[in-house]
Protein backbone atom coordinates (compact mmCIF):
# COMPACT_ATOMS: atom_id res chain seq x y z
CA UNK A 1 0.00 0.00 0.00
CA UNK A 2 0.99 3.44 -0.67
CA UNK A 3 2.24 5.32 2.56
CA UNK A 4 1.43 8.50 4.19
CA UNK A 5 5.16 9.97 3.80
CA UNK A 6 4.17 9.40 0.19
CA UNK A 7 0.65 10.72 -0.12
CA UNK A 8 0.65 13.83 2.01
CA UNK A 9 3.56 14.92 -0.06
CA UNK A 10 1.61 15.11 -3.23
CA UNK A 11 -0.77 18.64 -4.85
CA UNK A 12 -2.51 19.53 -7.29
CA UNK A 13 -0.96 22.58 -9.02
CA UNK A 14 -2.34 24.99 -11.57
CA UNK A 15 0.00 27.76 -13.19
CA UNK A 16 -1.98 30.08 -15.98
CA UNK A 17 -5.01 28.23 -16.47
CA UNK A 18 -2.79 24.52 -17.06
CA UNK A 19 -3.40 22.06 -14.28
CA UNK A 20 -0.60 18.95 -13.43
CA UNK A 21 0.78 17.56 -10.12
CA UNK A 22 3.84 18.43 -7.75
CA UNK A 23 5.39 16.82 -4.66
CA UNK A 24 7.49 17.54 -1.90
CA UNK A 25 11.25 16.87 -1.42
CA UNK A 26 13.15 18.00 2.17
CA UNK A 27 16.76 19.25 1.77
CA UNK A 28 18.83 20.48 4.57
CA UNK A 29 15.79 21.73 6.59
CA UNK A 30 14.05 23.59 3.17
CA UNK A 31 11.17 22.16 1.25
CA UNK A 32 11.15 22.26 -2.20
CA UNK A 33 8.28 21.28 -4.87
CA UNK A 34 8.99 19.16 -7.59
CA UNK A 35 7.06 19.42 -11.07
CA UNK A 36 7.51 18.75 -14.71
CA UNK A 37 8.75 21.70 -16.48
CA UNK A 38 5.73 21.89 -19.26
CA UNK A 39 3.69 22.23 -15.76
CA UNK A 40 5.01 25.36 -14.91
CA UNK A 41 5.02 27.13 -18.23
CA UNK A 42 2.38 28.37 -20.88
CA UNK A 43 2.78 27.61 -24.86
CA UNK A 44 2.39 29.01 -28.02
CA UNK A 45 0.59 27.96 -30.98
CA UNK A 46 3.46 26.24 -32.23
CA UNK A 47 3.41 24.00 -28.90
CA UNK A 48 6.64 25.49 -27.28
CA UNK A 49 7.09 26.42 -23.67
CA UNK A 50 7.09 30.14 -23.13
CA UNK A 51 6.24 32.84 -19.55
CA UNK A 52 8.07 30.20 -16.94
CA UNK A 53 6.92 31.04 -13.74
CA UNK A 54 9.16 33.16 -11.96
CA UNK A 55 10.04 33.71 -8.21
CA UNK A 56 7.52 36.51 -7.19
CA UNK A 57 4.49 34.75 -9.44
CA UNK A 58 1.95 33.23 -7.76
CA UNK A 59 1.53 29.17 -8.28
CA UNK A 60 -2.12 27.88 -7.39
CA UNK A 61 -2.72 24.66 -5.31
CA UNK A 62 -5.67 23.11 -4.50
CA UNK A 63 -6.80 22.52 -1.06
CA UNK A 64 -10.38 22.18 0.35
CA UNK A 65 -12.07 22.14 -3.01
CA UNK A 66 -10.69 25.75 -4.26
CA UNK A 67 -7.32 27.07 -5.93
CA UNK A 68 -5.41 28.61 -3.22
CA UNK A 69 -2.62 31.55 -4.91
CA UNK A 70 0.39 31.67 -3.02
CA UNK A 71 3.59 33.15 -4.27
CA UNK A 72 6.64 31.67 -5.43
CA UNK A 73 9.85 32.26 -3.61
CA UNK A 74 12.20 30.96 -5.63
CA UNK A 75 12.10 28.51 -8.83
CA UNK A 76 14.74 27.09 -11.30
CA UNK A 77 14.18 24.78 -14.46
CA UNK A 78 15.76 22.23 -15.83
CA UNK A 79 18.08 23.15 -19.18
CA UNK A 80 18.41 19.05 -19.63
CA UNK A 81 14.94 17.83 -18.50
CA UNK A 82 11.26 18.04 -18.17
CA UNK A 83 11.73 19.05 -14.52
CA UNK A 84 11.07 22.11 -12.72
CA UNK A 85 11.40 23.09 -8.99
CA UNK A 86 10.06 25.77 -6.87
CA UNK A 87 9.93 27.25 -3.21
CA UNK A 88 6.86 28.67 -1.23
CA UNK A 89 6.65 30.60 2.37
CA UNK A 90 4.78 28.36 4.07
CA UNK A 91 5.94 24.92 5.41
CA UNK A 92 3.77 22.18 5.10
CA UNK A 93 4.29 19.16 7.79
CA UNK A 94 5.11 15.59 6.14
CA UNK A 95 6.92 12.48 7.09
CA UNK A 96 10.05 12.13 5.84
CA UNK A 97 10.59 10.33 2.29
CA UNK A 98 13.94 9.81 0.67
CA UNK A 99 14.51 11.12 -2.79
CA UNK A 100 17.22 9.28 -5.18
CA UNK A 101 16.91 6.52 -7.28
CA UNK A 102 19.95 4.56 -5.44
CA UNK A 103 18.56 0.66 -5.94
CA UNK A 104 16.12 1.15 -8.43
CA UNK A 105 16.52 -1.53 -10.59
CA UNK A 106 15.42 -2.53 -14.60
CA UNK A 107 12.28 -4.21 -14.55
CA UNK A 108 10.84 -3.61 -11.24
CA UNK A 109 7.37 -2.49 -9.95
CA UNK A 110 6.73 1.37 -9.41
CA UNK A 111 4.20 3.96 -8.63
CA UNK A 112 3.07 6.68 -9.52
CA UNK A 113 0.64 9.48 -8.05
CA UNK A 114 -1.35 12.64 -9.40
CA UNK A 115 -4.33 14.15 -10.89
CA UNK A 116 -5.35 12.49 -14.43
CA UNK A 117 -8.23 14.63 -15.58
CA UNK A 118 -8.36 16.98 -12.30
CA UNK A 119 -9.57 13.54 -10.88
CA UNK A 120 -8.80 12.97 -7.31
CA UNK A 121 -11.06 12.28 -4.29
CA UNK A 122 -11.87 14.12 -1.04
CA UNK A 123 -10.71 12.61 2.68
CA UNK A 124 -11.47 15.82 4.73
CA UNK A 125 -8.45 16.29 7.92
CA UNK A 126 -7.62 12.81 7.16
CA UNK A 127 -4.97 14.87 4.04
CA UNK A 128 -5.20 17.96 5.91
CA UNK A 129 -8.03 19.02 3.36
CA UNK A 130 -5.65 18.43 0.16
CA UNK A 131 -7.30 16.49 -2.19
CA UNK A 132 -5.99 12.73 -2.65
CA UNK A 133 -4.34 11.72 -5.74
CA UNK A 134 -5.40 8.47 -7.91
CA UNK A 135 -2.34 5.72 -7.88
CA UNK A 136 -0.95 3.98 -10.62
CA UNK A 137 1.74 1.02 -11.19
CA UNK A 138 4.29 0.74 -13.93
CA UNK A 139 7.79 -1.25 -14.38
CA UNK A 140 11.22 0.00 -14.94
CA UNK A 141 11.36 -0.94 -18.85
CA UNK A 142 14.05 1.16 -20.31
CA UNK A 143 17.23 3.86 -17.93
CA UNK A 144 19.24 6.27 -20.34
CA UNK A 145 20.83 7.32 -17.61
CA UNK A 146 23.94 8.35 -19.07
CA UNK A 147 21.74 10.96 -20.59
CA UNK A 148 22.32 14.71 -19.65
CA UNK A 149 18.38 14.29 -18.18
CA UNK A 150 18.86 10.77 -16.82
CA UNK A 151 15.30 9.78 -18.56
CA UNK A 152 13.83 6.40 -17.63
CA UNK A 153 10.64 4.44 -19.45
CA UNK A 154 7.92 3.04 -17.25
CA UNK A 155 5.24 0.66 -18.50
CA UNK A 156 2.22 1.43 -17.87
CA UNK A 157 -0.92 4.10 -18.52
CA UNK A 158 -0.30 7.47 -17.79
CA UNK A 159 -2.74 10.46 -18.94
CA UNK A 160 -2.72 14.20 -19.04
CA UNK A 161 -2.56 15.07 -15.31
CA UNK A 162 0.09 12.99 -13.77
CA UNK A 163 2.59 15.61 -15.52
CA UNK A 164 4.79 16.21 -12.69
CA UNK A 165 4.09 13.55 -10.31
CA UNK A 166 6.39 11.72 -8.16
CA UNK A 167 7.60 7.78 -9.45
CA UNK A 168 8.04 5.98 -6.37
CA UNK A 169 9.70 2.40 -5.46
CA UNK A 170 10.88 0.04 -2.35
CA UNK A 171 14.35 -1.17 -2.88
CA UNK A 172 13.64 -4.99 -3.49
CA UNK A 173 13.99 -6.33 0.47
CA UNK A 174 13.49 -3.41 1.84
CA UNK A 175 9.56 -1.70 3.03
CA UNK A 176 9.80 2.01 2.78
CA UNK A 177 9.28 4.07 -0.37
CA UNK A 178 11.89 6.62 -2.26
CA UNK A 179 11.28 8.83 -4.75
CA UNK A 180 12.63 8.01 -7.99
CA UNK A 181 11.57 10.42 -10.29
CA UNK A 182 9.26 12.82 -11.91
CA UNK A 183 6.81 12.04 -14.58
CA UNK A 184 6.73 13.52 -17.89
CA UNK A 185 4.66 11.82 -20.20
CA UNK A 186 3.48 9.26 -22.61
CA UNK A 187 4.83 8.73 -25.80
CA UNK A 188 2.08 8.20 -28.67
CA UNK A 189 2.34 5.38 -30.50
CA UNK A 190 3.99 5.17 -33.90
CA UNK A 191 2.46 3.69 -37.93
CA UNK A 192 4.73 2.89 -40.82
CA UNK A 193 3.98 5.89 -43.57
CA UNK A 194 6.17 5.89 -46.42
CA UNK A 195 8.73 3.30 -44.70
CA UNK A 196 9.07 5.47 -42.11
CA UNK A 197 7.45 5.71 -38.27
CA UNK A 198 5.30 8.64 -37.68
CA UNK A 199 3.57 9.21 -34.30
CA UNK A 200 -0.22 9.00 -34.34
CA UNK A 201 -1.49 11.77 -32.21
CA UNK A 202 -3.48 11.62 -29.32
CA UNK A 203 -2.84 8.28 -28.67
CA UNK A 204 -1.52 6.43 -25.96
CA UNK A 205 1.70 3.70 -26.32
CA UNK A 206 1.93 2.46 -22.21
CA UNK A 207 5.44 3.94 -22.35
CA UNK A 208 5.80 6.70 -20.01
CA UNK A 209 8.43 9.15 -19.62
CA UNK A 210 10.15 10.02 -16.65
CA UNK A 211 13.04 12.02 -15.56
CA UNK A 212 15.74 11.10 -12.57
CA UNK A 213 15.56 12.97 -9.53
CA UNK A 214 18.51 13.87 -9.93
CA UNK A 215 17.45 16.83 -11.83
CA UNK A 216 15.47 18.67 -9.32
CA UNK A 217 18.10 17.90 -6.83
CA UNK A 218 20.73 19.53 -8.99
CA UNK A 219 18.45 22.48 -9.20
CA UNK A 220 18.09 22.82 -5.28
CA UNK A 221 22.14 22.95 -5.88
CA UNK A 222 21.48 26.47 -8.24
CA UNK A 223 19.06 27.91 -5.91
CA UNK A 224 21.24 27.38 -2.89
CA UNK A 225 24.10 28.63 -4.74
CA UNK A 226 22.44 31.83 -5.57
CA UNK A 227 21.11 32.07 -2.16
CA UNK A 228 24.86 32.12 -0.92
CA UNK A 229 25.62 34.39 -3.19
CA UNK A 230 23.08 36.80 -2.18
CA UNK A 231 24.62 36.10 1.73
CA UNK A 232 28.08 36.84 0.74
Amino acid sequence: MITNNVIQRVFRLRYRGQTGTGFLIDIEGQQYFVTAKHVLHATDAQGQLIDPLQAGSNIDIFRDNAWLPLPVVSVAHSADSDVSIFTLRIQIPAHPLPANMSGLVYGQDVFFLGFPYGLSFDVGEVNRNFPMPLVKKGIVSAMFFTEPGQRFFVDGHNNPGFSGGPVVFKVPGENDFKIAGVISGYAPEHRVVNGALEPIENTNSGIITAYSINNAQRLIEEIQARQNELIS
